[in-house]
C-alpha cells in the first residue's frame, strides 16, 4: 500500500513538472511571436556588379600610322602621360590648306577696308566739292543781282533823262525848222540825245548780259552738283558692293576658321594620353608588317591602379514602393561560396525613376569587404532588407501575399 502511494506521488509529480514545462514552452512561443523582430525583406534574383572606374580603352578616331610608342605592357602610367603618338597626313595637308585659305582671306578682307577708306574719302571729297560750289554760286549769283539792281536804278534815270533829253530834242527840232534856232544849238540838242539814247542801250545790254552771265552761272552750277550726285549716288553703289564683298569674305573666313578648329581637334586626338593613373595591360602590337592603324582599332588599355565596385540590382515592380534609398542589401556572388566567404553587404543609393529595358533597377554601394576579389559582370542575388516586424506581423503579411497570389 505504501509502494503504491509513492508510485502515485512521483506520477503527480511528473505530470505537474510536464505541465509546467508546455506552459513555460508555451510562454516562451507567445512571447516569442509579439516580441522576436524578423527581417521583411525584398528579394533581388539577378544583378551584377559594376566597376566605378572601369579600365579605360584608347581607339584610333580615325585612319592613322603610329610615329611612337612611349609605353609598353605591364608599365604604370599616371594622369596625363602620353602613350603614343600618331600622323594622320589628310589631316595635316588640311590643316595647312585652310591655314593658307585663312590667310589669303584676312587679306582680301584688309584690301577691300583699304578700298572701303579710299571711297569714303571720295564720298567726302565730293561732299566738300558740293558745299563748296554751293557757296561761290551763292555768291556769284547775289554779286549778280546786286549788279542787276543797280544796272535797273541806272537804266531808269537813265530812261528819264533820256525822255527829257527827247522832248528838247523835238522842241528845237521845230524851233530849227522854223530857223528860231541854229543848226550849232540843234546839233548840239541831238548829239546829247542821242548820246543818252546809246546810253540806254547800252545799260540795256549790260543788264542782258547780267541776266545771261546769272542764267549760266546757276546752269553751271545745276550740272556740276548733277555730276557730284551722280558721282556720289555711284559712290555709295561702289561702297554697298564692298560692304557685301566684305561680309560675304568675312562669312566664309568664320567657315575657315570653324573648319580649322575642327580639324586642330582631330589633330590633337593624334596624342594619346591617359586620362587616369594605371597599368598598361594592351598594346597595340608594333611587331606587324605594317603600323598602320584602321579607325576603330584598340590602340592601348590601362587598367585603373585601385577599382571600387558597385552593385546593379533588378527589383521587382510590385516591390518598388517599399525599397528606399538607405535601406541594407544582403548580397551572395554565384562565383564565391556563401557558407565561405558569406555575403555582401551594401545599402541601397539609388532608385531609378522609370523602366531600363522593361525592368525597374536599383544601385547599392558596397560595404568594403577584402575576402572578395571582385570582378565587373558578376552575377549577383539576394535581398534588400526593408523593415523589421514582429513575429506575428510577418507572418500575417506572407498570408496576405498568399491570398494576392490566389
Amino acid at each position: 500500500m505504501e509502494a503504491l502511494s509513492n508510485y502515485n506521488i512521483k506520477e503527480y509529480n511528473f505530470t505537474i513538472w510536464f505541465f509546467r514545462l508546455l506552459m513555460g514552452i508555451a510562454a516562451t512561443l507567445i512571447i516569442l511571436v509579439f516580441a522576436l523582430q524578423i527581417n521583411d525583406s525584398v528579394a533581388i534574383r539577378e544583378g551584377e556588379i559594376v566597376a566605378t572606374n572601369p579600365q579605360s580603352d584608347y581607339k584610333a578616331p580615325f585612319e592613322a600610322q603610329i610615329v611612337k610608342i612611349y609605353v609598353k605592357e605591364g608599365q604604370p602610367v599616371k594622369a596625363g602621360d602620353t602613350l603614343l603618338v600618331m600622323n594622320n597626313l589628310d589631316f595635316g595637308e588640311q590643316q595647312a590648306k585652310t591655314s593658307t585659305e585663312i590667310e589669303y582671306l584676312q587679306k582680301k578682307i584688309q584690301s577691300v577696308s583699304v578700298l572701303l577708306d579710299a571711297v569714303q574719302k571720295k564720298k567726302a571729297a565730293v561732299e566738300q566739292t558740293s558745299t563748296i560750289n554751293a557757296r561761290k554760286y551763292e555768291l556769284d549769283n547775289n554779286r549778280l543781282i546786286t549788279d542787276l539792281k543797280t544796272l535797273k536804278e541806272q537804266f531808269a534815270l537813265q530812261k528819264e533823262r533820256l525822255a527829257s533829253a527827247q522832248e528838247k530834242y523835238l522842241g528845237d527840232a521845230a524851233l530849227f525848222k522854223k530857223d528860231m534856232l541854229s543848226k550849232y544849238e540843234y546839233n548840239s540838242t541831238k548829239d546829247a540825245y542821242l548820246s543818252l539814247k546809246e546810253n540806254l542801250t547800252s545799260l540795256k545790254n549790260e543788264q542782258n548780259k547780267l541776266l545771261a552771265e546769272r542764267n549760266l552761272s546757276y546752269n553751271n552750277f545745276t550740272n556740276e552738283q548733277n555730276n557730284l550726285l551722280l558721282s556720289k549716288l555711284q559712290l555709295d553703289e561702289n561702297t554697298q558692293e564692298l560692304l557685301q564683298t566684305k561680309n560675304d569674305l568675312e562669312g566664309q573666313l568664320l567657315q575657315t576658321r570653324e573648319t580649322l578648329r575642327k580639324v586642330d581637334k582631330e589633330l590633337q586626338k593624334q596624342y594619346v594620353i591617359a586620362a587616369n593613373s594605371g597599368i598598361v595591360n594592351f598594346l597595340f602590337s608594333t611587331k606587324l608588317t605594317s603600323n598602320l592603324i584602321s579607325r576603330g582599332d584598340l590602340l592601348v588599355s590601362v587598367a585603373p591602379d585601385s577599382r571600387s565596385y558597385y552593385a546593379k540590382v533588378i527589383v521587382p515592380e510590385k516591390d518598388m514602393p517599399y525599397v528606399k534609398a538607405g535601406q541594407e542589401a544582403r548580397l551572395k556572388l554565384d562565383a564565391y561560396q556563401r557558407l565561405e566567404y558569406g555575403m555582401i553587404r551594401g545599402k541601397v543609393l539609388y532608385l531609378a525613376e522609370r523602366k531600363e529595358s522593361e525592368k525597374f533597377y536599383a544601385l547599392v554601394q558596397l560595404l568594403q569587404n577584402d575576402r572578395y576579389k571582385l570582378k565587373s559582370g558578376y552575377t549577383i542575388h539576394g535581398e534588400i532588407v526593408v523593415q523589421r516586424l514582429p513575429l506575428y506581423k510577418f507572418f500575417i503579411k506572407k498570408i496576405f501575399k498568399r491570398f494576392d497570389k490566389v
